[in-house]
Formats: C-alpha cells, structure tokens, sequence
C-alpha cells in the first residue's frame, strides 16, 4: 500500500503548477536578476594583474637611482609607479584612478591610501616598507640576503562569475522551500481526514512519514535537476563536477524535506508551516549568501557557518570555480544531520499525536 501511496504522492506533486513554478521559474527568474545586478561587483573580485601608484619627490634629497631601484622592484611586483610632479594628489588619483600615492621627503616617505582599494594601498605600503628596510640594511653594511623570509600560501577562492554564483545558490535556495511541494496533499489530507484512515489500516508512523517524504525529495530534486540543467542551457552556468555537485543538491533538499516535515509535525497546520518555514530559510539564506554574495557579506563567519545553506553554496561554488572545495564535507555532514534528526524528531511528534487522537 505504502509503494502505492508513494507513486500516487509522486504524480500528484509532479503535475502541480505551483511546484513546477517554485522550483523550476522562480529560480531562473532570479538568476537573471541578480546575476545582471551584482555583475559589477563581482568583477571587482577578479584580481588585478598590475597595481597602479602614483608618486611625487617633495625633496631633492631622495636620489634618482633610489627611485629608480624602487620602480624595478615594485615592477617586479606587478606595481606600476608613475611619477606626477604637481596637481592636487586626491584628484590625481580620482582621475588616474590609481590604488595610492606616494609622497617621498629626504629620508621619510608617506602612502596615501583610498577607501575603495585599501587592500591595494596596504600592498603598495608594505612593498615600500620592506624596500625602504632592507636598502637602509644595506646602507648600514647587513647582509641582507641572509635574512630569511618565512612564507606561506594563502587559502583564497577563484574569480566567480555572477552567473555561475546565482545559478548555483538560488537552485539551492528554492529547494530548502521543500515542505510547499507538500502543501496540497496535506491540506487533502486534513480536509478529507485521510491520516485517520491510514490509522485504522494500521499503517505505522515511520511508514506514513517515508510516503511523504521520499515523493517530496524526490520532486524536489527533478525540480533542481530542471532548473540546473535550464541554467546550463539558458545561462551558461558552470556547475563544475557535476555528479559531486548533483549529490550535494540532493542531500540539501532530503534535508530540506525532512526539516519542513518536521515544522509540519509540530504545529500540523500547514500555513504555519510554511510561514515558519520561509522565515527561518530566508535567514539561512539571507547569512548563507543566498541574496548578498558570502564573499563580500558583512556577516560574522559565525553566523555564516550555523547556516547549512551557507555550507551548500559554498561547497558548490568552489567546486565550480576552483574544482574542489573544503566544504564538501561540511556540507554532505550539515544535510546528513539535519535529515536524520528532523526525521526522528517528525516520527516521535506523529506518533505522540497519533497516541493523542487514539
């Protein structure tokens, strides 16, 4: 019977027009708005080959071949120094649109950084100082090629385009509005008293719960399945490697499920449901960077990392900019969790209520 429930489910969800809209429309409608609108600013995340600096000797005391062995350097780390003898230094570097400006006076220098590249300007800083170290090292007769350097290489994401980030992180989002896929066959089921019913056939909770559950997941994942293979077609998007990718997917929309079918198995009235529902995933969303890209967001990185939505796209993303990503694991664990928690939690409350209603 349960085998039987289960297709009847899986039919009935997959002709509704609403599923249809949520899962396979809203998502492209909002890769195309916002992949347009955050365009610009994810170009500003693609590294610059070359810096731009300008520069001006205050004092004739600072020697040509000092500037000149300061330019090879700073050449040497992709850092152009340009030199402007007169002008207004703030509207030098609006109209050059340079990431500083450097202002030598005999034996001191001063670097003067702007608000939007301060990152550039700590880099154009640092190059000065470290020169202006080791020639004064040198002056004093150290050996400067015995001081060690100590490095290491940084952890940094790939440029992402904005294409591929919204198609990826809006296909996810709009799965975690798992329990709507739902929402007619449960109003059915109250209206109609169809879980009395199931009761009487003795059919057990663990049961009733896997007739809804499986039908959803599984909508869920054709729905995100379309719309990833839609945003590919339409988009371009690049989902990297696609089978890890498409796992990833499935486990966040089985957690989805499982957690929405629990929300439903506390109150039992699905408007609140999916009033509760939308709030907490619009919150998940909105620190798991859903709306505001996580890389430019404000948020703490501790409130990001309590999202499993934030651990979804993150994963994704780097997989599809970089082909791997530390948070695959994160996330298959985050989506593992979830569901079977929520599902535990969900049988428990049927059968509690069922034991109520007997």
């Amino acid at each position: 019977m349960i085998r039987y429930v289960i297709k009847n489910n899986i039919k009935l969800m997959g002709r509704s027009p609403i599923n249809i809209f949520l899962y396979i429309v809203m998502p492209l409608i909002l890769i195309a708005v916002l992949s347009s609108s955050f365009d610009d600013l994810m170009k500003k995340y693609e590294e610059n080959e070359t810096l731009k600096a300008g520069y001006r000797i205050e004092d004739s005391g600072t020697s040509k071949e000092l500037i000149d062995a300061l330019k090879d350097i700073a050449k040497d780390n992709d850092i152009e120094l340009t030199e402007y003898e007169t002008g207004e230094i703030g509207d030098i570097v609006k109209n050059e649109e340079l990431s500083g400006f450097v202002v030598f006076d005999g034996d001191s220098y001063t670097v003067y950084e702007t608000e939007e590249e301060k990152e550039a300007g700590k880099a154009i800083e640092f190059m000065i100082g470290t020169f202006y170290e080791s020639a004064t090292a040198a002056a004093m007769g150290a050996d400067t090629e015995a001081v060690a350097v100590s490095a290491e290489e940084a952890f940094y994401i790939e440029p992402v385009d904005s294409t591929d980030y919204y198609g990826i992180v809006e296909v996810v989002y709009f799965g975690w509005c798992a329990i709507v896929c739902g929402a007619s066959l449960f109003m059915n089921e109250k209206k109609y008293k169809i879980k009395n019913k199931y009761i009487v056939a003795d059919i057990s909770e663990p049961k009733l719960y896997l007739a809804n559950f499986i039908p959803m997941v599984a909508v869920v994942i054709a729905g995100a399945v379309i719309a990833a293979v839609l945003s590919v077609v339409l988009f371009k998007v690049n989902w990297g490697n696609i089978w890890l990718s498409l796992l990833i997917v499935a486990l966040s929309a089985a957690a989805a499920t499982a957690f929405g079918l629990m929300l439903h198995s506390f109150s039992d009235n699905m408007v609140v449901t999916i009033i509760a529902t939308f709030t907490i995933v619009w919150f998940m969303g909105f620190f798991g960077g859903s709306f505001e890209t996580y890389m430019f967001s404000a948020q703490p990185m501790s409130l990001k990392l309590l999202s499993p939505i934030y651990h979804t796209n993150r994963a994704l993303v780097e997989l599809s900019s970089m082909g791997e990503s530390r948070f695959v694991s994160s996330s298959l664990l985050f989506s593992l969790a979830i569901m079977a928690v929520c599902s535990v939690l969900a049988i428990l409350a049927g059968t509690a209520r069922r034991k109520v209603r007997s």
